[in-house]
């Protein structure tokens, strides 16, 4: 899903900045995007480490220039029955989804009010809205993430600033109708978006 989203805005001309924990697969992905024709960099973090997350931000912004559209497609999945999980298996899914989520906003909203404009992205999950047996711990963490998402919304519209989610209700898994290129067509949809045709959710079923 994040090769996808990078491919659909990166054809639209931006330059695209990603982060994530792996620095080999990032590099890859740098190498895969270039070879496509677009812009990218990578940036090696975990979306749950606070200081690691404000170091590459701080880069991306030194390098690019403040943010136009931040994208959150990180998440934690675990397997485990509600009467299973552990205290561990719910503050981990809060960490990575949540928190991490709001890592992530506070380093492009202060930019975003300034020029008043900019679109914030989420992507959700289904188990938000039904929840799983199985993955309890990734329903609770994405319903967070949901709620997050529509408390900004109200908040930020103020300033112009966009921000939605795309609540995906199934596994992504591409030559289907949840082809990863398919979907990301919805967050570009969400960017371009008349300001009096702003929604906050995407419910791909």
């Amino acid at each position: 899903m994040g090769l996808a989203l990078c491919r659909r805005f990166g054809r639209e001309g931006f330059h695209v900045a990603m982060i994530g924990r792996n620095e080999a697969r990032l590099a890859e992905l740098r190498r895969t995007l270039a070879a496509e024709g677009i812009k990218a960099s990578a940036h090696a973090a975990d979306v749950a480490d606070r200081k690691a997350m404000a170091a590459a931000f701080q880069r991306i912004g030194q390098d690019h220039g403040p943010a136009q559209v931040m994208i959150f497609n990180a998440f934690l999945r675990r397997t485990s029955a509600p009467t299973l999980l552990t205290e561990l298996d719910v503050l981990d899914s809060v960490r990575v989804n949540v928190v991490g989520a709001l890592h992530c906003v506070r380093h492009v909203v202060p930019d975003m009010r300034h020029r008043k404009r900019g679109t914030i992205l989420f992507t959700g999950g289904g188990s938000a809205v039904e929840p799983p047996v199985q993955v309890a711990a990734l329903g609770i963490g994405k319903a967070g993430l949901r709620n997050l998402c529509f408390s900004l919304a109200r908040e930020l519209a103020y300033h112009d600033i966009h921000v939605a989610t795309v609540t995906i209700f199934d596994h992504i898994n591409p030559g289907t109708h949840f082809d990863p290129d398919t979907i990301a067509e919805e967050y570009w949809k969400l960017h371009i978006q008349p300001r009096d045709e702003w929604q906050v959710e995407v419910q791909y079923r």
